[in-house]
């Protein structure tokens, strides 16, 4: 306590001068279920920034009331903490902690430019859309989603989803359908948009059903992006299930949101409506990140129960190294709170970079697609005699750019962050250096093999895909320069020839696709002839499955025939005996392999089966 005494001399009017919180400061006690060996205190101040102060600062600010002077909070202070401080000692404290954090405003009541944690990462030209009593109301609607039977049925439901798009039906289909018609676009955006505002209802909800207040909601500038925000401090009064809940609303919303346009799709069959779903999911991925101010980093914040984990899990991290001294801010912690840290970032970072991964391979694909669907439009647009169908035309032609250039984007913002930061962990350190740039080299000569154009940029054709299992299948042929399609699937899709070409008449498509509406299926929703539940993936083959029903051919049309084999017609050459060589599926027996010779004019085909769909 003497030591405040011998350092410099103290401002005048220490008996007069009535300290008061800074306009807006709440102060709110101890951190719940904190991850701190000591439970820190914490405070809000009127930007809604959390500020975690020592208890014994946390008791000093309580007894700034506004109206006791130094010495009277001096005497009140040394009542709560049992243990006698100087006025001295106090007006420091005052002015080198509390004041600078924000928390009591200066000496002449003005505010004063306190300390702002991550500005760089703050919401910016932050504008109030919608006051907090219609929030309540908006939140009275939604806030039954979060019963838990409703809560389960809704979270079972979104996995199934999962599973049946990336798993069964797959996402190349809506990409197609995008791609070449480009106007679809908008709707995109349109999704993503109300998607946005709905996942902050979903944080505002999730506050309100914790017993908490919501507050405004409203838009602003996230580095240089449009966002939404909901000021939902006040969650920082619950426990920590209530303030997990509220991390995760804003997720669970998305889930709905998910879930509410797949219905959609099943009552349309439009397959546009399921890259929303897509987006969605990568919304979640997103948001799970541990990194700038997204719903991860508060998620592992009061997972932990440490306010400010943004500034340890770089330190956490470093901890894993042997030889590495530990920081304060990582022993402060308790051990499982470190090992909290480190699993969900090993979690959720290389998912990421696997997605990432697998669109850098696929990429050709979309590249591809995008420059034949430009084709197409630039013959409609030539084709076109009037304006309006014309300005159309270009229209779409400037949306096809959007999908390419945003992930030529993207790799590039996540190659620049990543490089930046490799290039300042690597600083003064040869070894670090040297392994960098062997990593960095690999990298980039992969990512220069797999898009030199070998044949692979072919567009995406009707009946393909694009499944999880066929990504991953589609890793082996990485060898070959060309995993987006390899040489075999080319020639399984006769050649994958583009939409132009087919539209002109140069080419015929596969005939194992012809016939669809683009989705892979026919306009009754069946699967055409000749494919099979692993069509569209690497490898997968194309011949008709033991199952198939024989057809009668005449003319150009084929008709079933249940029961009957084909018989070759008047004046064809003798057809060769089908031979099964299709791989089995789930559910269906596979006759063994039969090599015959081929049949007289009059004989039946040696291969007959039961059909086992009608006409």
């Amino acid at each position: 306590m003497g030591a405040a005494q011998d350092g410099p001399p103290l401002v005048a009017g220490l008996d007069t001068e009535v300290p008061r919180l800074t306009t807006g400061v709440e102060l709110i006690g101890l951190y719940e279920d904190s991850g701190f060996e000591e439970p820190p205190c914490i405070a809000r101040r009127g930007d809604g920034q959390i500020v975690q102060l020592a208890p014994l600062l946390y008791a000093l600010a309580e007894q700034v009331d506004g109206r006791r002077t130094v010495p009277e909070i001096a005497e009140a202070f040394s009542e709560r903490i049992e243990r006698g401080v100087a006025p001295e000692m106090v007006r420091e404290l005052l002015d080198q902690q509390l004041r600078p954090l924000g928390i009591v405003a200066l000496a002449d009541g003005h505010t004063g430019q306190h300390q702002k944690l991550d500005p760089l990462l703050a919401l910016k030209f932050r504008t109030r859309v919608i006051p907090d009593g219609v929030v309540r109301s908006i939140t009275t609607v939604f806030r039954p989603l979060f019963y838990r039977p409703m809560l389960a049925a809704a979270l079972l439901a979104f996995v199934a989803l999962d599973v049946w798009l990336f798993g069964v039906h797959g996402i190349s289909q809506g990409l197609r359908h995008v791609l070449y018609q480009p106007a679809l676009l908008l709707l995109l955006l349109a999704g993503v948009v109300v998607a946005t505002a709905f996942h902050e209802i979903g944080h505002a909800t999730a506050v309100r059903y914790g017993g908490a207040n919501p507050g405004v909601m409203g838009v602003g500038i996230y580095i240089v992006w449009p966002a939404f925000y909901t000021d939902i401090t006040d969650s920082y009064r619950l426990g920590k299930g209530g303030r997990l809940r509220t991390d995760l609303g804003g997720i669970y919303f998305n889930a709905i949101f998910a879930l509410a346009t797949a219905a959609i799709y099943f009552a349309t069959r439009f397959e546009a409506l399921l890259l929303i779903v897509l987006i969605q999911n990568f919304a979640i991925l997103q948001q799970l990140l541990p990194l700038l101010r997204l719903d991860g980093y508060y998620i592992i914040s009061d997972l932990t129960g440490v306010p400010d984990m943004l500034a340890r899990i770089k330190p956490v991290l470093q901890s894993l190294h042997p030889r590495r001294e530990t920081s304060d801010k990582v022993t402060e912690l308790k051990p499982w709170v470190r090992r909290v840290v480190v699993a969900y970032v090993l979690t959720v970072v290389p998912l990421l970079l696997f997605s990432f991964a697998l669109m850098l391979l696929h990429a050709p694909r979309v590249f591809a697609t995008a420059y034949d669907s430009a084709g197409v439009q630039w013959d409609k647009v030539s084709a076109a005699h009037d304006v309006v169908a014309r300005s159309a035309g270009v229209f779409q032609l400037l949306a096809i750019v959007l999908p390419s250039a945003g992930m030529v984007l993207t790799a590039g913002r996540v190659g620049s962050k990543a490089g930046g930061a490799a290039w300042a962990w690597s600083a003064g350190d040869p070894v670090r250096r040297s392994g960098l740039a062997l990593v960095a080299v690999a990298g980039i000569g992969v990512v220069a093999f797999t898009w030199w154009p070998n044949g692979e940029y072919r567009p995406i054709q009707p009946g393909e895909r694009g499944t999880i299992g066929g990504a991953l299948r589609s890793l082996a042929q990485i060898p070959s320069g060309r995993p987006s399609l390899s040489a075999e699937r080319e020639e399984q899709l006769g050649g994958a020839p583009s939409e132009r070409d087919v539209l002109s008449g140069k080419k015929v498509r596969n005939p194992a696709a012809a016939g669809t509406d683009g989705s892979g299926f026919r306009q009754d929703g069946t699967q055409p002839q000749g494919t099979t539940p692993g069509e569209g993936e690497p490898g997968a083959p194309t011949t008709p499955t033991p199952n198939a029903t024989p057809t009668t051919t005449s003319g150009s049309s084929a008709q079933p025939a249940p029961g009957a084999t084909s018989t070759p017609s008047s004046g064809s050459p003798p057809a060769p005996a089908p031979t099964t060589t299709t791989a089995p599926t789930q559910g269906t027996a596979t006759p063994e392999p039969t090599t015959t010779a081929a049949p007289t004019t009059t004989a039946a085909p040696t291969t007959t089966a039961t059909p086992t769909t009608t006409p």
